[in-house]
């Protein structure tokens, strides 16, 4: 009897966290899908294409913050909320929006009130190029037979979808499917091929991302020089100013963007050091507004 007791106490604990769990969700995702619906208000068009660019946006910011931080069963699961909360409640915020003067007042659970500024949701990949390379030469290194996990349209929804960031073996494990063994086999064919870069890491600490052919940064050539203009910064640190850099696209963005990865007191001292090596270019005044670019030398043509 105890032990039944026990069972089903741990059922309704579990029952508790999962509705938690999903509370928390809903409210990253509607908190973040009003920060970009007001970052696009100014836009004009159809209301349709507007809902269709905030939910592109919402998921790339999803992207940038999450690549490396959460399970991937845990962002997709998040995904999947996008695509049941835009559509419910995007034209709620949105009449509001048109209807009230003033700011929104949306609340937020006191966990996630804190969190850093939003990076910027740019264009990271070159998907013409990725797409076209795919259709040419993947179907030689995948499996002939159409019910293996292992597809040409997986494949690309996982490659989209890691936009240019690290992933690791456990990552493409849990996408597919797939056990250790094979899908190590299956990334060393994709380096063979020239799909994808190694960090040159070992062990636990191995990761891989799509090759520089296919992202908009010159990202092979640009994280030397990164590592060269910061020699002071931890390794580590520096990869991840290269990694932002690259998941810039090329595009403007503000220092207060830099906060997600390192402590405001270092990213004016680091951007100036950028911008006096050639690395980084002001496109705007001084002040509040003030906005940076990768150099364009450092983009694919």
């Amino acid at each position: 009897m105890d032990g039944s007791k026990r069972t089903l106490g741990s059922q309704l604990a579990s029952k508790g966290r999962g509705a938690e769990d999903e509370r928390l969700n809903r409210a990253l995702v509607t908190g973040l899908m009003l920060e970009v619906i007001l970052e696009t208000s100014a836009l004009q068009g159809d209301p349709h294409n507007r809902r269709s660019l905030v939910k592109t946006r919402l998921k790339n910011i999803l992207v940038t913050h999450l690549a490396g931080r959460v399970t991937l069963q845990r962002f997709h699961h998040l995904l999947r909320e996008v695509d049941h909360c835009v559509p419910r409640y995007y034209p709620l915020i949105t009449s509001s929006a048109t209807q009230v003067p003033g700011p929104i007042a949306i609340e937020i659970p006191e966990n996630l009130s804190r969190t850093a500024p939003a990076a910027p949701a740019h264009r990271v990949l070159r998907e013409d190029v990725l797409k076209a390379w795919l259709e040419a030469e993947i179907r030689k290194l995948l499996p002939q037979r159409s019910h293996r996990k292992l597809g040409v349209k997986r494949l690309l929804d996982f490659l989209q979808r890691t936009q240019g960031n690290w992933f690791r073996l456990k990552d493409f494990e849990l996408h597919f499917g797939v056990d250790r063994k094979t899908a190590w086999e299956y990334l060393q064919k994709f380096l063979s091929a020239g799909l994808l870069r190694h960090n040159q890491e070992r062990s636990a600490a191995v990761r891989y991302a799509l090759a520089t052919r296919f992202l908009v940064v010159l990202a092979d050539s640009l994280a030397p020089k990164v590592i060269e203009a910061l020699p002071d910064l931890p390794l580590k640190q520096a990869d991840q100013v290269c990694d932002w850099l690259i998941a810039t696209g090329g595009e403007p963005f503000g220092e207060a963007e830099w906060h997600v990865h390192l402590k405001g007191s270092r990213c004016s001292q680091i951007i100036a050091t950028l911008r006096t090596s050639g690395l980084l270019e002001e496109v705007s005044p001084g002040g509040l507004n003030q906005r940076f670019q990768l150099a364009r030398h450092w983009l694919q043509d």
